[in-house]
């Protein structure tokens, strides 16, 4: 079983917009979608198309909302991604790979290691690794993530999304906060 994760914050119509994009360009190629929304607007839109809609009032940033999802699903594969992107072309079950973490090529980034936006990780590996630290709020969980499961990466190249980077960072307020996520970064052994 697939499922798709997307946390979302919708604080305008935009950001609905995009969110709802992205659910619809992913929505036939996963078994699964749960949308979490992370302290903004509830949305009847994202809520028709998924199959699981979190709402929560306080805003717990990307870390916590993604795993909230995450901790939610038996699935044996759980496709982590951002609400500001979108399928270009490709199957996203071909990152259903065994015991492989996963990402696809970003048309508009060059990310060597694992992608921020997308990424799908098997049941496997979680139950050995875990899921994102939490003290990181917005930034830095996903590359001390990829940190922890390098030895596992794999790039798929057949996958292709689009990303429009940080577009519900700003709306959030949170641009100051990455030196507050660095720090905790930081202060983690490095593998």
């Amino acid at each position: 079983m697939f499922t798709i994760i997307i946390p979302t914050y919708s604080a305008n119509q935009a950001l609905e917009d995009m969110a709802v994009r992205c659910a619809q360009s992913y929505r036939p190629y996963c078994d699964d979608m749960i949308i979490c929304e992370d302290g903004q607007n509830y949305s009847k839109r994202l809520m028709k198309i998924a199959d699981t809609y979190i709402y929560n009032r306080k805003n717990l940033g990307f870390t916590g909302n993604v795993n909230r999802g995450w901790r939610f699903t038996p699935s044996e594969y759980v496709g982590i991604v951002s609400s500001d992107t979108y399928l270009v072309h490709g199957n996203p079950r071909d990152l259903c790979i065994p015991n492989k973490v996963t990402s696809p090529l970003i048309e508009n980034q060059r990310i060597e290691n694992l992608a921020g936006p997308f990424w799908v990780t098997p049941k496997s590996i979680t139950e050995k690794v875990g899921y994102l630290i939490e003290g990181m709020k917005t930034y830095y969980s996903d590359t001390e993530y990829d940190n922890r499961v390098a030895k596992y990466f794999k790039k798929v190249p057949n996958v292709v999304i689009r990303h429009h980077g940080a577009q519900s960072v700003t709306v959030a307020g949170v641009e100051g906060k990455m030196e507050e996520d660095k720090k905790v970064y930081d202060s983690l052994p490095k593998r």
